[in-house]
Formats: structure tokens, C-alpha cells, sequence
């Protein structure tokens, strides 16, 4: 009977180190997308409210340290929108956040200005379109209107024209049905508002503006790196990024899916690891980048700087956006490491973790880009569908389904216990 009873807790006990803990995950993700992080962006310094939070919890998880408190603290220039940007149209005020929102390189300014709409007739007339780039636009606002313009191609050169704004005016309109607000790193000469269609017409004439943008020069962030130590040195690198938009104005970017759900992946991978008692093959290290938003600063700096070689550095498994995946899931750079997709093909042949899986080539869109351009093999994964929040003030906690999310942590969890 003692026997018997001893086999049935050894059964629990095994079974529990490789379970999701969704409950856990849910609290990441909840707290870390919740006001008091500020949205983790540059605003009221939302970044380092989590990155102290998370360096708590890669000290509860017993994780070994590469440095104090599991901070590599480097710094970067942010411009940031710490006020209410102001805009009328013909008047009438239109809201942040919620009908228009401001480029990421916006700088700070003031004034009224007649806009300019750029039609079908012009772009499609060379004559015209010859006149129209001698004239002087510096006092206008242009804008495109594509009433009865059928070529997208044509479109999309001319909405490229307009953001690098060729054409010298005073400022730029971009229309857009979804409002993606990001961060970045540098002052533009003119600024650029993106309006939703539906509060904008050819008939607007006037726009009256204020931004009081700030642009932060050297702001000092940190990315936050725990381990575990196997019997060799060469490692495995599993990563997501904690940053995400903080502020425009007073209307906050809560971040849930982008990207505390690949912070809450990486969480639990490192509690399963380090819940086991046979030490790993290979030194597993939990990377938690800041600066992704503007521009994947975090893991580039991480990747000149490495606290193991990257000549030792195996393999990178990046998470980003695993909140949802309706359709399945990313295998971005997938194409690039065929072998990995090969390895990870089979374990979901055999388990059925998740329904889909998309392979993809190269893209520079997550954190592990920066490996993967100086030759570590790098992979993305990231949930496919229900992603429309993406870098808006709607990206909450509550909406995520979490659909894929436990059948990636068992995959990746049997992926890395084969390496």
C-alpha cells in the first residue's frame, strides 16, 4: 500500500513539472498589461516598473544571474508624446488614440494649414504631376484621396511618397482603418497624422494641430537575462520582449498580446526547466528584451554584447504575440532553419499541440533577427489570427483566448528537453 501510494505521488509529481501553468500565465500577463506598468513603454518609465517586477520573478524562480538583478542596462533616444495631441479639422476636434493618431517620428509643433488632396487625376496625369511637384507646398497639409483610384500598386507608391514626404510640405495625412501607433527613435522635419477614413473627406479644407512631442536622448533601459547551467556552455537562448508603447498622451497601450503573452511563454518555460531536477544538456537562457518597439534595440544590443558567446549560442526560440492563434501559428524564419522545423514538425505530428503550422523565410519583424544576421539559427513564433489589437489602446487581457498558447509551451518544452 505504501508502495502503491508512493508510485501514485511520483506519477502527480512528474506530471505537474510538465503541465502549463495557465494560472501563472494569465497573472503575467494580467499584471504586466494592468495601469500600474504604464503601458511598459517610455512614458513615466513603464519599462522599468516591469523590469523590476520581472526580476522578481526570475529571483522567485531561483534563475541564476549573469549580473545584479539580472539587468544588462544599455540606452537609447525615444521620442515620446507625454500630452494630448491636439487636431482639428475644419474645427472640429477629432481624439487621440481613437480617430487619429500621430507618426512615431512626429516633432513638436503648432499651427494651422490648408490641405492639399492628391486625386486619381494627378497621379495618374504626368503633365499634372510634373506641375505639382514644382509648385510650393510648404503651407500645406497633403493628403491622398483614392476616390476612383483602382491601381493599388500606384496607391501604395503614392502613400510611400506622402509618409517620406517628397513633395516638401508642411505636413502629411495618412489614412488608415487602423490606428498602429509605435515608437521611434528620431525627430521628423514635418509631422504626419494618421486619420481614420471615416473622419476625414475631401471636403475638409483647414487643419489646425499641437503636438508637444519630447524627444528623450539617452534613456537608460535595461534587458533582463536569467539562466539555468547545464553540463556544457553552449546555449540555448529563449526570448521575448517586455516592452511595449506605454503612452499617447493619456491614452495608454496596455500590451497584453504584444508582448506580455511572450513574456509569460518564456516565464513558464523557465519554471518548468528549473522545476526539473536533472540538470539540462545544454546552459538554458531566459532573455526578456526592452526596446523591441522602437526598433529591436534590446536584443541587438544583447547580441553585441552576449553574456554567453554566440559562437556557443545554438539556437534562439523567440516569442512574440501568443495571446491568441485562431489560425495556427508563425514559424517566422522557419525556412531558415529547416532542420528545427523538421524536429518540431514531428513532435506535433506525434502530440498534436497545435492544428497549423506556417513556415516562413527571413523577416527582420521580432527579436530574432539580430542572431539571425550574424549566422545563430533563429526562430519566431508568434499566434495566427484574432490579432486586430495589434499596437492599440484595445490590446487587453481579457480579450486573449490564449488558443495556441498551451499546446506551444508543450512543444517547445519537448523541443528543447530533445536537444
Amino acid at each position: 500500500m505504501n508502495k502503491l501510494f508512493i508510485l501514485i505521488l511520483a506519477i502527480l509529481f512528474t506530471g505537474s513539472l510538465h503541465a502549463q501553468d495557465m494560472d501563472y500565465t494569465k497573472k503575467l500577463v494580467n499584471d504586466l498589461s494592468s495601469p500600474a506598468f504604464c503601458g511598459r513603454g517610455y512614458v513615466k518609465s513603464g519599462d522599468s516598473i516591469a523590469a523590476v517586477y520581472l526580476s522578481k520573478e526570475m529571483k522567485k524562480l531561483k534563475l541564476k544571474s549573469f549580473s545584479k538583478n539580472y539587468y544588462q542596462d544599455y540606452h537609447f533616444s525615444v521620442n515620446t508624446f507625454p500630452t494630448n495631441p491636439i487636431l482639428k479639422l475644419d474645427g472640429k476636434e477629432l481624439k487621440a488614440a481613437k480617430d487619429f493618431i500621430v507618426f512615431k517620428s512626429c516633432p513638436k509643433v503648432e499651427g494651422e494649414a490648408d490641405i492639399r488632396w492628391i486625386n486619381k487625376d494627378l497621379l495618374t496625369n504626368s503633365r499634372a504631376l510634373r506641375k505639382f511637384l514644382k509648385e510650393d507646398h510648404s503651407n500645406e497639409f497633403l493628403a491622398i484621396d483614392s476616390t476612383g483610384l483602382k491601381n493599388p500598386e500606384l496607391y501604395r507608391f503614392a502613400q510611400i511618397m506622402m509618409k517620406e514626404n517628397v513633395f516638401k510640405a508642411k505636413g502629411v495625412i495618412v489614412l488608415e482603418d487602423k490606428l498602429k501607433f509605435s515608437a521611434g527613435t528620431k525627430i521628423a522635419e514635418h509631422p504626419t497624422f494618421v486619420i481614420k477614413p471615416e473622419f476625414i473627406s475631401t471636403s475638409s479644407k483647414k487643419i489646425s494641430y499641437r503636438v508637444d512631442s519630447k524627444l528623450i536622448p539617452n534613456y537608460k533601459t535595461q534587458n533582463l537575462i536569467g539562466y539555468i547551467k547545464g553540463k556544457t556552455d553552449t546555449c540555448i537562448v529563449m526570448s521575448a520582449h517586455y516592452d511595449h508603447l506605454g503612452f499617447l498622451g493619456d491614452n495608454m497601450y496596455p500590451g497584453a498580446n504584444d508582448n506580455a503573452s511572450g513574456v509569460a511563454m518564456v516565464m513558464n518555460l523557465a519554471k518548468q526547466f528549473k522545476a526539473q531536477k536533472k540538470k539540462p544538456h545544454y546552459t538554458l537562457v531566459f532573455a526578456l528584451f526592452s526596446g523591441e518597439e522602437a526598433g529591436l534595440l534590446g536584443s541587438t544590443h544583447y547580441s553585441e554584447h552576449p553574456f554567453i558567446p554566440l559562437a556557443k549560442t545554438k539556437m534562439v526560440i523567440n516569442f512574440d504575440m501568443l495571446g491568441t492563434g485562431s489560425k495556427g501559428i508563425f514559424m517566422i524564419n522557419g525556412k531558415e532553419v529547416p532542420d528545427l522545423i523538421n524536429q518540431l514538425n514531428e513532435i506535433n505530428k506525434k502530440e498534436k499541440y497545435v492544428f497549423k503550422m506556417f513556415p516562413t523565410g527571413a523577416s527582420s519583424s521580432s527579436d530574432h533577427a539580430p542572431f539571425h544576421k550574424k549566422g545563430v539559427k533563429a526562430l519566431f513564433v508568434y499566434t495566427h489570427g484574432d490579432n486586430a489589437d495589434y499596437h492599440e489602446t484595445t490590446d487587453t487581457a481579457e480579450k486573449l483566448p490564449y488558443t495556441q498558447f498551451e499546446g506551444i509551451f508543450k512543444m517547445m518544452r519537448d523541443f528543447v528537453m530533445q536537444q
